[in-house]
C-alpha cells in the first residue's frame, strides 16, 4: 500500500510539475501569419512587455480623439503576450477581407494594417473616418480600406467615453522603421520618432532573452 500510494504521490507531483511549466512558457506562434513578417527574423512571440499604449500614437482633433497602432508583426511581437494575442487575432481572424481589401484598392505585395480608434469626452463628437492619414518619407498614404470592429461604426458618431475602432489597411510602402506622421482633420502627431526608441530597447531585450530558445522567422 505504502509503494502504491507513493507511486500515486510522484504521479500526481509530476503532472503538477508538467501543468506548471505549460502554464508559465510563452504562447506559441498563431499558426495564421501576420503582417509585415515576411523579411525580417522575428522573436517568438510571448517575451515582450509593451502595453498597447506604448506603441499607439495618440493626437487630439476638437472634441475627438483618435488613437493609431500599427499591426505588423514587428512591432506587436514586443508587446505582453495577452495584448499580442489579442492584437494579432484582430488582423488573423480579418485575413482574407484585408487582402481582398488591398488587392481592390490595386496595393501590390503586403499591406500594412493599423488598428485606429475614436474616442471622446464630450457628451458626443462626429469623425470623419476617412481623413486618418500617414506621412511616411514626404508621401501622404490614405487608407486603401476600412474594416469596421465596432457594430455603430457607421454612423460616425462617438458618445462620451465610447469608443469606435476599425482595422486600416495602408500601402505596405509605410515605413515603421523611420518617422511617420498620423495625421486628422489637421492635427499632426510625430509621436512615432519616440516609439521607435521604445520599440528598439525592447527589441534588443527581448532578442537578449530568447537567446538560445531560438527565433522564429513568419
Amino acid at each position: 500500500m505504502f509503494k502504491k500510494n507513493a507511486f500515486l504521490a510522484s504521479g500526481l507531483g509530476a503532472a503538477i510539475l508538467l501543468a506548471a511549466c505549460s502554464a508559465a512558457a510563452p504562447p506559441e506562434e498563431e499558426a495564421s501569419p501576420g503582417f509585415g513578417s515576411q523579411s525580417q527574423t522575428l522573436p517568438p512571440p510571448g517575451y515582450g512587455t509593451l502595453r498597447q499604449d506604448d506603441f499607439t500614437v495618440a493626437l487630439q482633433a476638437g472634441d475627438t480623439q483618435v488613437k493609431v497602432t500599427p499591426l505588423d508583426e514587428s512591432v506587436i511581437r514586443l508587446a505582453a503576450p495577452d495584448t499580442y494575442q489579442r492584437l494579432h487575432g484582430l488582423v488573423a481572424s480579418r485575413r482574407e477581407r484585408i487582402l481582398d481589401a488591398a488587392r481592390r484598392a490595386g496595393l501590390r505585395g503586403e499591406p500594412s494594417v493599423f488598428l485606429v480608434s475614436f474616442f471622446t469626452r464630450a457628451q458626443q463628437a462626429t469623425y470623419e473616418p476617412t481623413n486618418v492619414q500617414l506621412l511616411s518619407k514626404s508621401i501622404l498614404y490614405r487608407p486603401a480600406g476600412i474594416l469596421p470592429l465596432t457594430p455603430e461604426w457607421g454612423r460616425q458618431q462617438v458618445k462620451q467615453e465610447e469608443t469606435q475602432s476599425a482595422l486600416y489597411v495602408f500601402d505596405g510602402a509605410v515605413d515603421l522603421d523611420v518617422t511617420f506622421e498620423v495625421e486628422y482633420q489637421g492635427s499632426r502627431s510625430l509621436a512615432w520618432a519616440g516609439i521607435i526608441r521604445k520599440l528598439q530597447a525592447e527589441r534588443a531585450r527581448v532578442m537578449s532573452r530568447t537567446e538560445g530558445v531560438g527565433r522564429s522567422k513568419a
